[in-house]
């Protein structure tokens, strides 16, 4: 668990995909969280930092800041692609994210 996979959606048209942690697996869904650059969803719904980008380019983690969306949301299997190789937590990321997301699944 807690690996990024690419999320297949379809927008209007055209069909986009983008990077999710997935922190929940059922029998025939996933349990994820997206990953963005941006610090808040909407008016003033604050994302949670990450310390360090799960991106890596070249072999080096990038700089830039990342969160992910506090929202835990569930889709089909089929949706998401194989596990991306370029993406990975920080330990330190990983028991902050371990902590906020059994938090959250215990209160649905």
């Amino acid at each position: 668990m807690y690996e990024f996979r690419k999320y297949k959606i379809k927008q209007g048209n055209k069909q986009v995909s983008h990077p999710k942690l997935i922190v929940d697996v059922t029998d025939d869904e996933y349990g994820f969280m997206g990953l963005t650059s941006s610090k808040f969803k909407g008016r003033g719904h604050k994302n949670l930092p990450l310390l360090e980008n799960p991106r890596f380019s070249k072999g080096k983690r990038l700089t830039y800041k990342s969160y992910l969306r506090r929202k835990i949301e569930y889709d089909k299997k089929e949706n998401f692609e194989e596990p991306l190789q370029n993406y990975s937590l920080s330990n330190i990321d990983k028991a902050l994210i371990e902590d906020y997301v059994s938090k959250k699944l215990k209160k649905q």
